[in-house]
């Protein structure tokens, strides 16, 4: 511990704890989109969604890392969405602004276990199988 002496008066300085990258931040946008005029309803709003990643340092999801992930529905739409470590205070001042994540946090939950978002055709092929 440091400490300091001003005006004859020893002070001891603490240090402020530095906080760690914990969060996963996912941010969604529509970057290709097949309206009628070429524009998402949503552009211009935050949609974050966000979910604790490390435990005591360690990765809870192996398979999650940063970047980009995108999704092509096949109809003209495709959606991607930023995967980015942020400190817990960085992830609530984030969330505060956030307008949900519309209905889209499965991709989130993909990216998680499986590192990637699985595509139609294959997404397509889990349902049949299951049903």
């Amino acid at each position: 511990m440091k400490s300091t002496i001003i005006d004859g008066v020893e002070y001891k300085l603490t240090p402020i704890k530095k906080e760690n990258k914990t969060v996963a931040l996912f941010i969604l946008t529509m970057p290709k989109n097949n309206s009628w005029n070429g524009k998402w309803t949503g552009e211009g709003n935050l949609y974050a969604y966000s979910q604790v990643a490390f435990r005591r340092g360690k990765p809870i999801y192996s398979n999650l890392k940063e970047g980009n992930f995108y999704y092509d529905f096949g109809d003209g739409w495709v959606a991607n969405v930023e995967v980015r470590y942020v400190t817990p205070s960085e992830s609530k001042k984030i969330m505060r602004k956030s307008n949900g994540f519309c209905g889209y946090t499965w991709m989130c939950d993909e990216i998680m276990k499986l590192g990637r978002i699985r595509t139609v055709t294959e997404r397509r092929a889990d349902n049949v199988q299951t049903t």
